[in-house]
């Protein structure tokens, strides 16, 4: 079955489209139609009633205007437009900084910290204790770590902080065994499973919000701890599965998970242990990581650049110069990491060295290997066919990159 785009999903951004394509060039009804068209490469049914109804919409409200059977976007539609794209960059400065990333996953680990210390006492689960712990210690940890980094002293905190760790990991792996044979049983079972399964998707979602603003802002720091929260995770799955058991009468399985968390607490200790022993070495270990981090990305790139351009293209014929500033309104705005001259050159390259693209005049063309190459992109063969292949994830994807139009 083909991927499909449905109207509900174009309705909330249509008019946006359409004064994107008018601000780049005035267009015959019949043309703008097609160029809709082309946007979603032919995966939404057009629905003229819809456009007729935007475009209605739009005159009426001054954005557009007819002159010579051709749609023109007005100065109010120009106005209307940069306030949007400026309430978009607002936003994007507002919600990725590194401070207000920092911010909100320190008072997210406080408020998980603490919901999961009065339920787990509550109900009883040593799991959910023990994990309402791991999220304290590593609230402890970052403190620890930003002392020592304001007075100079980060190696010493970084060894401190996993001396303090892997002690905590020690006591509650020890009492997590103990009440592996006293069968301690677990009260409230559906609310610890509740606050538990909370952490999990709190953290998840805090793991790719530090990913994503990491790369974007290149904080090293910010990166580190969202592999960081990402391995906390697994911790936290354990304890649902002992919960789970518990529920069912297993009870032994919540200590079990317990103790599976103090393993997790106490390799953590150790991890800043040892990174404390390469800062002593000159070393960055969250260098390291953010290597990693930008090596996944990098991989991706060619991908999403060479499919982003090969799109744009698509819809109207551009300079080189227009085609980066185009990618970087829309690719460089949401890719995950922030992408630098170099990167634009190399996307490129790319285009030009496998014959995707040619030139006409100053303008840059779609070639006929390039536009089978964007119909073939537009769907994965690598996945099965009772899965929706669509590289645009839908109307999600065409929403990011049509930023750049």
């Amino acid at each position: 079955m083909n991927p499909k785009i449905w109207d509900f999903q174009v309705k909330k951004n249509i008019k946006w489209y359409i004064l994107r394509l008018l601000r780049r060039s005035a267009m015959k009804k019949e043309t703008l139609i097609n160029k809709i068209a082309d946007i979603y490469l032919g995966y939404w049914r057009l629905n003229n009633k819809l456009i007729e109804t935007s475009l209605s919409e739009l005159e009426d409200g001054g954005l557009i205007k007819i002159d010579n059977l051709r749609y023109k976007i007005t100065e109010h539609g120009l106005e209307v437009l940069d306030n949007k794209e400026k309430a978009l960059e607002e936003y994007d400065a507002k919600h990725f900084s590194k401070e207000g990333c920092a911010k909100h996953s320190l008072w997210a680990n406080v408020g998980l910290s603490a919901l999961e210390f009065v339920i787990g006492f509550i109900s009883g689960s040593i799991g959910l204790i023990a994990d309402a712990v791991h999220t304290a210690v590593d609230i402890l940890a970052s403190a620890v770590t930003w002392l020592g980094i304001r007075i100079d002293k980060e190696m010493q905190a970084a060894f401190l902080g996993g001396l303090i760790l892997c002690g905590i990991g020690l006591f509650i792996g020890f009492e997590s065994l103990r009440n592996v044979f006293r069968g301690v049983e677990i009260s409230f079972q559906l609310v610890a499973l509740v606050t538990i399964t909370i952490n999990i998707a709190v953290n998840g979602y805090f793991s790719f919000y530090k990913f994503y603003v990491g790369g974007r802002t290149r904080s090293i720091s910010l990166v580190a701890d969202a592999y960081h929260t990402k391995t906390d995770i697994w911790s936290s799955v354990a304890v649902f599965v002992g919960l789970l058991g518990a529920t069912f009468g297993f009870f032994a399985l919540d200590s079990v998970a317990g103790a599976v968390v103090s393993v997790f607490i106490f390799f953590g200790g150790y991890e800043l242990i040892h990174e404390s022993r390469k800062l002593n070495r000159g070393e960055d270990p969250k260098l390291e990581k953010f290597s990693r981090f930008i090596k996944i990305n990098v991989e991706k790139l060619t991908y999403n650049g060479v499919w982003a351009s090969l799109w744009l293209l698509n819809l109207q014929e551009m300079t080189k110069k227009e085609l980066f500033n185009c990618l970087k309104r829309g690719l460089g705005r949401r890719f995950p990491v922030m992408l630098e001259e170099d990167d634009y050159d190399r996307i490129y390259s790319i285009l030009e060295c496998e014959g995707l693209v040619k030139k006409v005049g100053e303008k840059l063309k779609l070639t006929q290997r390039g536009e089978a190459e964007l119909k073939s992109r537009a769907i994965s063969p690598a996945l099965p066919s009772y899965i929706h292949r669509s590289r645009f994830w839908f109307a999600r994807r065409i929403r990011q990159y049509a930023e750049g139009l």
